[in-house]
């Protein structure tokens, strides 16, 4: 139970809806929903890739259910690469308004502004992803970090990077969530504890004032391996499936794995459907369980890291 006049929020969670996630029951957003509020979460938020489909499912008004999107803008000019952004209480036109902006105008500026003229709370999501074909721009990253009233902590981050994140956050009197990012169901397990007026613009202000704890996870070897596992598995049963997709990304941070469950989830590709689904299944699972992918990944993270930390060093010895 909470302590009173605390209240409890995982602010970021994708549902079946996200391209990137394997359509079980999981993470059908009910399922979710009444998990999170059983966990003890005050708010939830389902943070979708680009759509608000989960809400259209089981309707935007149920108790403690904040509208929330996560957004993703490639900004040529300001960024250079890709970013992730979650924002939150927005209704259907300004969603559309949104989508516009990071798809037309495709210019993170015009973005903030208009999400600041509207009112609505937004987050910068993991600060240092990218999408695995690009190279990302850092020092970009830490002048845009200006424009958030939030940044984050992210259980798919290991914690050399979330440390960067905090820091970040730190030298620029910055709030900071802490989230799952999950796409597997696992709401809740990493999140953040705020005092509030009782209105989820009360708790996300009280972030913003840093007048919050986070409850964090990081992301280790052992989880990445088991995540991995657990959507092998799921996408080779598509009997258990609610939903057909006819495309599905994943990134394990290990390109050839990536493609390869990208070429099964479609049911075609070079080589895959010519293989019986028995042995192609058990080929993904030993790539999986060998454990290099995931250390390709975390190694990749840690030296990211590095480069931000030093980075960072730079711009406060500046200052």
């Amino acid at each position: 139970m909470l302590a009173e006049g605390w209240q409890a929020a995982d602010l970021h969670v994708h549902t079946l809806h996200s391209y990137d996630v394997i359509p079980t029951r999981q993470v059908d957003p009910l399922v979710m929903y009444l998990k999170a509020r059983r966990a003890g979460m005050t708010y939830v938020a389902f943070t979708d890739h680009d759509t608000m489909a989960a809400y259209d499912q089981i309707g935007w008004t149920r108790e403690g259910l904040v509208p929330a999107v996560e957004v993703k803008i490639l900004d040529p000019k300001n960024v250079g690469h890709t970013i992730h952004i979650n924002v939150y209480t927005l209704d259907r036109r300004q969603f559309q308004e949104v989508q516009e902006i990071a798809d037309r105008a495709r210019d993170i500026v015009t973005l903030t502004d208009f999400l600041r003229t509207e009112g609505l709370p937004y987050t910068f999501n993991h600060p240092f992803w990218h999408e695995p074909d690009e190279e990302p721009n850092l020092e970009a990253v830490i002048d845009v970090a200006r424009l958030f009233p939030v940044l984050e902590y992210n259980m798919g981050r290991i914690g050399r990077i979330n440390a960067q994140a905090l820091r970040l956050a730190e030298s620029l009197s910055k709030g900071i969530t802490a989230a799952t990012d999950s796409h597997i169901g696992e709401i809740g397990r990493a999140f953040t504890l705020a005092r509030g007026a009782g209105s989820f613009r009360d708790f996300f202000d009280r972030i913003a004032a840093r007048e919050s704890h986070l409850c964090p996870v990081d992301l280790t070897l052992p989880r990445i391996k088991e995540e991995a596992f657990l959507r092998i598995r799921q996408l080779f049963d598509k009997a258990s499936w609610l939903q057909a997709k006819d495309s599905l990304t994943m990134d394990t941070g290990n390109a050839a794995l990536d493609g390869l469950i990208k070429r099964v989830a479609r049911g075609h590709g070079a080589g895959v459907s010519r293989l019986p689904r028995w042995l192609l299944k058990k080929a993904v699972e030993a790539l999986a369980g060998s454990g290099i992918p995931a250390a390709l990944y975390l190694r990749y993270q840690r030296g990211l890291a590095d480069r931000v930390g030093r980075l960072l060093e730079s711009a406060e010895l500046a200052a």
